[in-house]
């Protein structure tokens, strides 16, 4: 039933529009509300995630590869 709830919202917000990051955290919030959980099991659950260094590799690739585009490396 849950994951019905996270793909049934997830799909209709991207079906309105809304960007996928959005999408993404209001799915993920009607999933926990529905699921009754308590807001500082869902914040342990999310920062137990960062101490993983291949998971927070990903992540910090992508901010690189942001840098380097704004700031206009390589200049050629």
């Amino acid at each position: 039933m849950e994951i019905a709830i996270l793909f049934g919202v997830f799909a209709v917000l991207l079906v309105l529009g809304v960007p996928v990051a959005f999408a993404i955290a209001v799915s993920t919030i009607a999933c926990v509300l529905t699921l009754g959980l308590e807001p500082i099991v869902v914040v342990q659950q999310v920062a137990s995630g960062f101490t993983k260094v291949s998971l927070l590799a990903i992540p910090l690739f992508i901010f690189a590869g942001e840098l380097m585009l704004r700031g206009g490396f390589p200049n050629g």
